[in-house]
């Protein structure tokens, strides 16, 4: 099988689906809310509890998957992870308390997780290196399209029973088709891994393949330069539209259309992000430079004034902030010392990484010392994203494997 060949994208378009189905039901949840509080009976930090429960195997299990992936495959892992997350989302149909839905919703991101952590080894293995970052992009996608969609559409499904019916249908049919259509081997990937052979000793065990991943100063750099971008992501997704209300005078409707530009421009970015690195042949400078942008925009783009200046502010501050996420999780399979042998285990660790950054960043960083107030609170948080740009300085600035 050549490169390129239709079967390549076949797995892309399965990837994105995956993507897509560990993150839709998520963002079911927030059009619902209305309904599932009273409902349940939910406190407010038990309902944030709920909807951020599927970030969490992504912090407790990343470096699990990606370990796994390398010893047993990729197909086999991520199928496997799906058949789990498919459980979760089906099981929402009986949740009736709490911890029920909380079950499911932990169990629904872990076939997102397996995904996100291997993205770079499932794909090495159908792509050249210089193309991987646009089809990582490509597979990406399909969390802000699962945003967009889940956030957009759910308020018009008539029911929560009917909403939940349909991300469970959804994930059965995505779970099916993985298993059945994914391909574990090409041409491409066995000509990586006579490279690998040829040109490194493979570890031999788990724990050294993890040892010399942690090792590694590069896999730090691509981790702790996430880990900020990824906080900055979430402290803006999180508080935007309570900025824009309470400190600009928006009405929720509008603060809402607003922040929708920032999912608009996260989606077009998280795709041309890498087309445009790649066309502009300097990695590190367009990163360092997205970060510049990315940070600028959360710091002040919600005091431009109403209308086209501020619309624009936010599609191009979603663009910058997720233009670099594809690109940078590609990057440890291109990395010497790396490669195939250890690219899930590497994927593991940097996924990790970010996602404690989602977590500790805004929560134990930004909002103790903003406190109430949201600009301070956006400026630390655009501080963040100028951090990640600075700090992927650091990395090799090459197009194939270094």
């Amino acid at each position: 099988m050549k490169k390129g060949h239709f079967w390549s994208y076949i797995i892309v378009i399965l990837g994105f689906m995956v993507a897509f189905v560990g993150n839709y039901p998520q963002f079911q949840l927030s059009p619902l809310s209305y309904i599932i509080i009273p409902q349940l009976n939910l406190s407010a930090s038990q309902f944030s509890s709920i909807f951020s429960a599927s970030m969490i195997p992504g912090i407790l299990l990343s470096l699990i998957s990606g370990l796994l992936c390398d010893k047993f495959g990729v197909k086999k892992c991520i199928s496997f992870a799906g058949v789990v997350a498919c459980m979760g989302i089906v099981l929402r149909l009986w949740s009736t308390t709490y911890e029920t839905l909380l079950i499911c919703m932990l169990l629904s991101g872990v076939g997102a997780t397996f995904l996100n952590s291997n993205i770079g080894k499932l794909l090495s293995k159908w792509f050249p290196p210089e193309k991987m970052g646009v089809m990582a992009g490509l597979v990406l996608a399909g969390t802000p399209t699962a945003q967009i969609i889940g956030m957009s559409t759910t308020a018009y499904i008539p029911s929560v029973r009917s909403a939940y019916i349909i991300a469970a249908l959804l994930s059965i049919i995505v779970a099916v088709l993985w298993i059945v259509f994914a391909k574990e081997e090409s041409v491409s990937s066995a000509a990586l891994k006579k490279e690998s052979v040829q040109k490194e000793e493979p570890a031999q065990t788990l724990g050294e393949n993890l040892r010399i991943v942690l090792t590694h100063p590069a896999i730090w750099c691509i981790g702790i330069s996430l880990m900020f971008m990824l906080g900055s992501i979430i402290a803006l997704s999180s508080f935007l539209p309570l900025a824009l209300q309470n400190a600009n005078g928006l009405s929720v409707q509008s603060a809402s259309g607003v922040a929708a530009f920032v999912m608009i421009g996260s989606l077009v970015g998280t795709i041309l992000g890498p087309i445009l690195c790649e066309k502009s042949g300097n990695m590190k400078l367009f990163i360092c430079i997205c970060g510049i942008i990315a940070g600028l925009g959360t710091a002040f783009s919600w005091r431009l004034p109403s209308g086209f200046l501020m619309l624009s502010g936010m599609f191009i501050t979603g663009f910058a902030s997720n233009a670099i996420i594809p690109i940078m999780m590609s990057l440890p399979i291109r990395l010497k010392g790396i490669g195939f042998e250890r690219g899930g285990t590497a994927g593991g660790v940097v996924a990790t990484i970010q996602l404690l950054g989602a977590v500790i960043i805004p929560t134990y960083i930004i909002v103790p010392i903003a406190g109430n107030n949201y600009s301070i609170f956006l400026i630390l948080a655009g501080v963040s994203a100028v951090i990640c740009g600075f700090i992927a300085l650091g990395l090799p600035n090459s197009k194939s494997r270094s």
